[in-house]
């Protein structure tokens, strides 16, 4: 009666192969996806601004294939958004040129937006990503410098 063991544990095998890959895969993902949920007030803005516009980021970071997916949501400006831009290098209370222009955005006082950016070695480093070295913030017509900034703070679940 050997073969129906044997049976039962050829059978048993793919179950075992598909849990220990399930495994695997959240914790690949646990050590390489970063994620942040980030607000967007005109007190982060340098100097800061009196406004009662609000946003936030909802982003992700894959180390494997070096991409940040992002989502923007805006509302509250004082009037109309003429530009969105990720700014480096710049902690939080510095200011740091333009790196990127968000292109479409809503040129409204209110919209979202999302997309996402190579992790390049050049332009963007994963070194200063993960630092919190790049902001994200939204211009409008009023405040030309900016009225609303999030800090790209992303860390691990």
């Amino acid at each position: 009666m050997r073969f129906p063991k044997l049976t039962a544990l050829l059978l048993s095998l793919p179950l075992f192969i598909l849990i220990s890959c399930s495994d695997d895969t959240e914790e690949i993902e646990r050590e390489n996806i970063y994620y942040g949920h980030i607000t967007m007030t005109g007190a982060q803005e340098t100097p800061p601004v009196n406004t009662s516009a609000t946003g936030t980021i909802d982003a992700n970071y894959n180390r494997l294939t070096k991409t940040l997916t992002y989502s923007v949501t805006f509302s509250g400006l004082v009037d109309s958004a003429v530009a969105a831009h990720i700014h480096g290098l710049g902690e939080q209370g510095v200011m740091a040129p333009v790196l990127q222009t968000f292109s479409p955005f809503p040129r409204r006082k209110e919209g979202s937006y999302s997309g996402s950016l190579l992790i390049d070695g050049v332009k963007f480093t994963e070194e200063y990503l993960l630092g919190g070295r790049y902001y994200i913030n939204i211009h409008s017509k009023t405040y030309g410098n900016g009225e609303i900034r999030g800090q790209l703070i992303l860390a691990k679940k």
